[in-house]
């Protein structure tokens, strides 16, 4: 225990942020050599770390959907009004969504896309593999309508349309 000063920086000798935090947890719980029980914690939590990001990036990456259907939702009773007197409204909302799904892509994953300058200006056509979700398609067309402005239509299987959300 600290003894009879309860101030850590007070007396002889200075100590660490973190043994005076020690110190005030051992106090406070009563149990003594807490220390050790934290570097155990911490070794779990190091040891789980994988397991964790593995879990979490789903989750992520389904909470951004429903994000961007919110954001879609409000964009759309936000200029109800506007959309009598003009052309296309939903210009601000595809950008928003595309800056929004081109930064998760970048920061997440590091995502790039090279070869912008192949695509030829009139139509195409992109073939690409996707795994469980179309993740990757969604980065490409929001990295795609930052650079270029351009916007890319859907081919996909019935089942695509069966996920939620």
């Amino acid at each position: 225990m600290t003894g009879g000063n309860e101030s850590c920086t007070a007396g002889p000798t200075s100590m660490s942020y973190l043994t005076c935090l020690t110190y005030i947890l051992e106090e406070w719980t009563g149990v003594e050599h807490i220390g050790d029980y934290l570097s155990y914690a911490f070794y779990i939590l190091w040891l789980f770390f994988p397991l964790v990001v593995v879990f979490v990036l789903p989750g992520v990456i389904v909470i951004l959907f429903y994000v961007s259907i919110l954001l879609l939702h409000i964009y759309k009773r936000k200029n109800e009004l506007k959309e009598a007197y003009s052309h296309d409204v939903w210009v601000g909302a595809r950008e928003m969504l595309a800056t929004l799904w081109d930064g998760h892509g970048r920061i997440w994953h590091g995502y790039e896309l090279h070869g912008v300058e192949n695509i030829p200006p009139g139509p195409g056509l992109v073939v690409f593999y996707h795994g469980a979700t179309p993740v990757d398609f969604i980065y490409f067309s929001a990295r795609l309508h930052v650079m270029k402005k351009r916007r890319c239509s859907v081919v996909a299987d019935h089942f695509v349309f069966r996920l939620p959300g």
